[in-house]
């Protein structure tokens, strides 16, 4: 499970997310970020069952893509700070997992193929 290069950048998709959601002030914008969090570490173990991990890694991109649609109705330009980048970090892991998710994924269906 660790050894795969995905699971580390979902690892660090959650650390991102769950320090962005420690450094809200906006509980709305804080629970987002805790269940991005908490999704991420929950597609780390679901490394048996490939498209369904490859799908949540996606639907977890949806979330943080809502969480700065949050950001743009609950807060005014003038008050952003670093944290507010942490998310966009966690959409580019995110998807850098999703894509070793798949590249695995085709690996073992072109395994298949051979046996």
């Amino acid at each position: 499970m660790i050894q795969r290069i995905q699971t580390v950048f979902l690892l660090l998709a959650a650390i991102a997310a769950g320090v962005c959601g420690a450094m809200m002030t906006n509980l709305t914008l804080m629970l987002v970020a805790f269940v991005a969090a908490i999704v991420s570490v929950v597609c780390i173990f679901l490394y048996k069952q490939r498209k369904r991990q490859a799908s949540v890694c996606f639907f977890n991109m949806l979330i943080l893509v809502m969480w700065y649609v949050n950001l743009a109705t609950a807060y005014d330009s003038t008050a952003l700070t670093w944290p507010m980048a942490l998310p966009m970090v966690g959409i580019v892991l995110l998807f850098l997992a999703r894509k070793r998710i798949l590249a695995d994924e085709k690996l073992v269906r072109s395994l298949d193929r051979i046996r």
